[in-house]
């Protein structure tokens, strides 16, 4: 049998690896480490409490999250790695202004495992990014690059909490000194700071470290398919995809020289197009859409939901409503999503342009039956290739 030991020298040497393709603060732990099975718990109130809301995925990957070996027979040890990210405040969240993390970040570990496979011939491993059901922020914390804070997000020392995660399970023993458990709270060390729990705009966290994410904005756009309480929308301002705002008033985050600190190979690189302002994103086309979502995380809202969260930014804010903003209220009063019309409807109705909205959807409801009934006459002279048929939204 090979010796798959990963002892702290060789880790120390696929730490240096990793930092060179990209992945900072690469460390390790014992899937037996018992601050697993606090996680796990943690994972079962949080789920039989109903937070998981519409994410059904959670229930069903509950088994698997909670032992990595049957997604990877024989795992002993997860490595973990984090990505730093950056940003300005802005409608969507800035991990979703990049590359679609998921492929940089796996790209990445690839480099990580083959070293590894080098190292330690006879291992296996399995690459997880996001995507698979890992505890990853426990993982992290007990691999020794940072702690849980209040808002429930890992705190990189020297990077805050602006950081992705991806992981490789491995075959491997690791014989490193373990991690101890916290004495007290994993975010003791925020001390007696509550920014994040009192600026959540929606009052999501029901105590440090626990959030309900069906009051979370970033749950809300991300992965909420039904409609949205209009004491929420409310209070979503201009936000589209994501939030940042726990984040945003952590003093972990607050350091000046915290991009200097990050080399250059590390930052994940920009989106391949600038993303549409809320007004374009509330009357985007399916073409449009699939242009602009490529290759970003942004894929994961679906075109629909995404115009309908353009929409209710567009009627959180104030003052009457531009051309651009009219146009796509009118549109979303035209549309045969129910989500639409509503959120089009209350859009216009706080911008005091009810009427004017109505209107001018009638007008583009009377352009586009002229437009269809000349299509019509055309028809039978002009074969249909099947390019002129709409494209459906995903």
């Amino acid at each position: 049998m090979p010796d798959l030991s990963l002892t702290p020298a060789l880790l120390a040497e696929l730490a240096t690896h990793a930092e060179s393709v990209g992945l900072l603060r690469l460390g390790a732990v014992d899937l037996r480490h018992p601050g697993f099975a606090l996680a796990s718990a943690a994972l079962d109130r949080f789920l039989d409490a109903g937070k998981a809301g519409e994410m059904d995925f959670l229930n069903r990957s509950r088994d698997a999250r909670k032992d990595p070996a049957s997604m990877l027979p024989g795992a002993r040890t997860v490595l973990v790695a984090a990505v730093p990210y950056t940003g300005e405040p802005g409608p969507v969240a800035r991990y979703a202004r990049t590359r679609d993390y998921h492929t940089v970040v796996h790209q990445r570990l690839i480099a990580v495992e083959r070293r590894l496979h080098a190292l330690l011939p006879g291992v296996q491993t399995l690459i997880c990014v996001d995507t698979k059901p890992v505890l990853e922020r426990s993982a992290a914390a007990l691999a020794g690059l940072g702690f849980i804070g209040k808002h429930g997000c890992l705190i990189v020392p020297g990077l805050g909490s602006y950081v992705l995660l991806g992981e490789i399970l491995c075959t491997a023993t690791y014989l490193g000194e373990p991690t101890p458990l916290p004495r007290a709270a994993p975010w003791d060390a925020c001390g007696s700071c509550t920014r994040c729990l009192d600026a959540c705009p929606t009052g999501a966290f029901d105590r440090p470290g626990e959030l309900d994410p069906r009051r979370c904005i970033s749950y809300l756009t991300i992965e909420h398919r039904g409609p949205i309480a209009d004491a929420l929308a409310d209070r979503m301002g201009e936000r589209v995809a994501g939030c940042d705002v726990c984040q945003e008033v952590c003093p972990y985050n607050a350091s000046l020289a915290r991009e200097r600190r990050v080399p250059a190979i590390a930052w994940i690189e920009p989106a391949p197009r600038p993303l549409d302002d809320v007004e374009g994103l509330a009357a985007i086309s399916p073409s449009q859409y699939r242009a602009q979502v490529r290759h970003l995380a942004l894929r994961r809202i679906p075109r629909r939901h995404m115009r309908r969260n353009a929409l209710l930014a567009l009627g959180n804010r104030q003052g009457p409503p531009g051309p651009r903003e009219l146009h796509a209220f009118a549109l979303g009063l035209l549309d045969k999503e129910p989500q639409l019309v509503t959120a089009s409807r209350r859009a216009a109705l706080r911008r005091n342009a009810l009427a004017e909205a109505e209107a001018l959807a009638e007008r583009l409801r009377t352009e586009l039956l002229a437009s269809s009934l000349a299509d019509e006459d055309t028809s039978s002279a002009t074969p249909c290739t099947g390019a002129e048929i709409a494209d459906d939204e995903p």
